[in-house]
């Protein structure tokens, strides 16, 4: 549990960068739906790995096996959060566009990110 509040105070600094940027992105450079999250999610990715390593999950090793990892997991859960968010959103919620996509995509994303995270990047035994 206290692994769960570390990564989610990790995700608030994620948050608030990364939906800062998305918005900006999205409603001020006009950038598309696809280019605003992922230069939103892109610009936390780095601060997220090394946070979450040392901080969450008080990973002491490091190196590529887990960067890479961890790069496979951000990837996968931001295109199944985002893909699944604008569907959902597109059939169930139209009137929310795609600002609602976003917001509920950034949802999907952290429980998909954690689980990933969790069970295969920094779980104690990896090789």
């Amino acid at each position: 549990m206290i692994t769960l509040f570390r990564f989610l105070l990790v995700g608030i600094l994620n948050t608030l960068v990364g939906l800062t940027i998305t918005l900006f992105c999205f409603h001020v450079a006009h950038t598309g739906y696809w280019v605003a999250t992922a230069i939103g999610n892109a610009c936390g990715v780095w601060v997220s790995y090394m946070l979450n390593r040392r901080f969450t999950f008080r990973q002491e090793a490091g190196g590529w096996t887990y960067w890479i990892r961890f790069l496979i997991v951000v990837l996968l859960s931001y295109i199944l959060a985002y893909r699944i968010s604008l569907w959902g959103v597109y059939y169930f919620f139209p009137h929310l566009q795609e600002t609602g996509a976003i917001l509920i995509g950034m949802i999907l994303y952290t429980g998909l990110n954690f689980w990933g995270q969790s069970n295969w990047v920094f779980r104690k035994s990896i090789s």
